[in-house]
């Protein structure tokens, strides 16, 4: 699924649901731009890993949990609370009259 898929389907979404205003367009903007750096954060740790090597406080080599981990949680949970706030879940999806779009 690339971006574009993901942004067309939440526009779909607010079209649908007769709420495709510029705020939430917005908000769909934001998201797609998470979407993005999601995927870069789960690059980054499948490239590094779980673990990298860093250099602490005394200059000396050190292995800490990738910093990516936890970037990847928060902007998760964003994008959660932007669905949220969409009121888009799992229960509340529209199936999508392709003729009316």
């Amino acid at each position: 699924m690339t971006m574009k898929d993901v942004e067309r389907s939440l526009l779909d979404q607010l079209r649908v649901a007769g709420a495709d205003i510029d705020a939430f367009k917005g908000l769909i903007s934001d998201y797609v731009a998470m979407y993005r750096v999601c995927e870069l954060l789960k690059k980054d740790i499948r490239k590094n890993g779980a673990m990298v090597e860093a250099t602490g406080s005394t200059g000396q080599k050190i292995i800490k949990p990738n910093p990516a981990i936890k970037e990847l949680r928060d902007t998760s949970k964003s994008m959660l609370a932007i669905l949220k706030q969409l009121g888009l879940s799992i229960d509340t999806v529209q199936p999508l009259d392709e003729d009316a779009l």
